[in-house]
């Protein structure tokens, strides 16, 4: 009775602490000591690093609803559209968040009961958006962009493309979704009778109409700031991360003459990206003399050794293997990205050809089959590979980047439609999907 009684209040009290401890710590150390309340009083208030961040996002928010700062946004944006990497990693961030925050989104809203991973069995999941574009187009009937997240850790799951006649809306929040989903059943929401979808529009506009004061005035002002500042933030986190992973491994190789810190004044702050340049340029300069006589020759001795060596020779053989088949130049491996049925007849995913299925795994399949990674959403690093047969895989006209986007963003960013797919007849010889 007493775990009963006091798990759920320590629990709660410690994810609260460890929110409020996590901007407290990154917040306090940026506001000057007079306006710090440690400063002048015998106790620390907890919390401020919070409170400042709320209120800091709700005068962006207030600032850029202004056309002072609207010019300077697009300007910021213009700047950053230009920068290789980080346009594409900006651009998807600001697509998601712009879709997730507008006021008539339904993404990530609608809980509902889906038939998964085949008919007569359900599961729990979110509705993300109306699917449109050539996922639309290539598949039958109107289909809507469900996510089915795991158990017990929501943040990853597969981002299915369902018959929207199939989709049944559950009169449950997504807050209550989630702990059905998070306790594997065991926290079941109250019952309800379920509503039909014009209900639920009529009471979001209702809600809507209701809250036009002073609170929901700072509720925009707010989210817009959320919308502002988060694509920037997340997206010069994740190049800060890159070069911080990368400058970490390299500069310790490189000699101490030749260090920016070596030769610039005593106390000028080091420079960041120094490893990831030496990294760039070295790999240039290595693959220039791997392409001469004696780079080839000094490449097939070190393959020699290796070859030759227990255990190390199975995984250099593997590594080498998967690398040379992906950059090979008429590798097809990761370079085109498709739509087939999955896990049932009617329900779609997107997928990633990686190449011709051959040897046991064809031999003892009736039908020609190809191999397709099905990633996870939002990280497509993990997932399944499946060996579809290659007349139920249908081609997509979107690169593999605007693929990854989809999927990662939970169907949230949708490349556009460039017309019909390439068909078996017009397909270069010798891909995996061509005739014969």
């Amino acid at each position: 009775m007493g775990v009963l009684l006091t798990a759920p209040i320590a629990i709660t009290i410690w994810i609260a602490w460890g929110v409020i401890d996590f901007f407290d710590t990154r917040v306090r150390p940026l506001v000057p000591a007079d306006w710090n309340p440690d400063t002048y009083l015998p106790f620390s208030v907890p919390g401020l690093g919070l409170l400042l961040v709320l209120i800091f996002l709700t005068f962006i928010g207030m600032f850029t609803a202004g056309l002072v700062g609207r010019a300077l946004m697009d300007s910021g944006e213009n700047l950053l559209a230009r920068v290789p990497i980080v346009r594409s990693i900006y651009g998807s961030l600001k697509q998601v968040f712009e879709t997730v925050l507008a006021q008539n989104s339904r993404a990530f809203r609608d809980v509902v009961l889906v038939e998964y991973p085949y008919q007569g069995v359900w599961a729990i999941g979110f509705v993300t958006s109306e699917t449109t574009g050539e996922v639309q187009r290539l598949t039958e009937g109107e289909v809507v962009s469900v996510f089915v997240p795991a158990t017990p850790n929501p943040t990853t799951g597969f981002l299915l493309f369902l018959p929207k006649d199939e989709v049944h809306h559950l009169d449950m929040t997504v807050e209550q979704g989630l702990k059905l989903v998070i306790s594997g059943g065991i926290v079941v929401p109250p019952r309800g009778e379920p509503r039909s979808l014009p209900e639920m529009f009529k009471e979001q506009k209702t809600v809507k109409a209701a809250g036009l004061g002073f609170a929901a005035r700072l509720r925009n002002y707010f989210l817009t700031g959320v919308l502002v500042t988060s694509p920037v933030v997340i997206t010069f986190w994740l190049v800060w991360e890159i070069i911080t992973f990368v400058d970490g491994r390299v500069k310790p190789m490189i000699p101490l003459e030749l260090q920016p810190t070596h030769y610039l004044p005593v106390g000028f702050p080091e420079i960041p990206g120094i490893g990831l340049l030496v990294a760039i340029v070295g790999l240039t300069i290595i693959g220039m003399f791997g392409a001469g006589i004696i780079g080839r020759a000094v490449l097939r001795t070190a393959s020699w050794i290796f070859g030759r060596l227990p255990v190390i020779r199975s995984i250099y053989g593997a590594l080498r293997q998967i690398v040379e088949t992906i950059l090979a130049s008429q590798s097809d491996a990761f370079r085109e990205c498709v739509l087939f049925q999955y896990p049932r007849r009617g329900s779609w995913v997107i997928g990633f050809l990686t190449g011709k299925t051959e040897g046991q795994v064809q031999g003892l399949t009736e039908a020609n089959v190809i191999n397709v990674f099905m990633p996870t959403t939002p990280n497509p690093t993990s997932g399944f590979l499946m060996f579809v047969p290659k007349d139920e895989v249908r081609p997509l006209t979107m690169t593999v980047e605007e693929g990854l986007k989809m999927v990662v963003s939970g169907g949230l960013v949708v490349p556009p439609d460039r017309g019909e797919p390439e068909t078996e007849e017009n397909l270069p010889e010798g891909h995996p999907q061509a005739v014969g």
